[in-house]
């Protein structure tokens, strides 16, 4: 009896554990009051990363760039932007402070060793199985 009791008041601190914080539910709203597309506003609410397509279109419809920012910086995306896909940022309107957050997310979260296959593993010779890379997000843009 008494660990149903316990399950009856951890249960519902571990859901409130697992749900958004309010900085994250008001820039959600933020967002979805821009305009910005559903499509958009879909990927932030599932997580996903975000394409240079998808920053451009949440500067377009004037999301802030403090909204933007804390999200790019929460899900740790990684972009390797050439000189095209920084102009093409600018002619967008994205601002200054995000091209150069996500100029130097590069730095910011660095390859784990062994990141791609190698046709050796670290220390026992080649891999027997198939590759699983689990580090940070890598956001190559070579088709904009």
């Amino acid at each position: 009896m008494k660990l149903s009791r316990l399950l009856i008041l951890v249960v519902p601190l571990l859901l409130a554990a697992c749900g958004l914080s309010d900085q994250q539910k008001a820039d959600y709203a933020a967002v979805q009051r821009s305009g910005v597309s559903s499509a958009v506003y879909d990927k932030m609410m599932h997580g996903d990363a975000l394409s240079l397509y998808d920053i451009k279109a949440l500067a377009r419809a004037h999301v802030s760039d403090a909204v933007t920012l804390r999200y790019l910086r929460d899900h740790g995306t990684v972009y390797t932007l050439n000189s095209s896909d920084v102009e093409s940022l600018h002619a967008a309107g994205v601002s200054q402070s995000v091209i150069d957050y996500m100029l130097q997310t590069p730095r910011l979260y660095p390859a784990y060793p062994y990141a791609y296959p190698y046709p050796y593993g670290p220390w026992w010779g080649p891999y027997p199985y198939p590759y699983v890379y689990y580090g940070p997000y890598y956001h190559y843009h070579h088709w904009h």
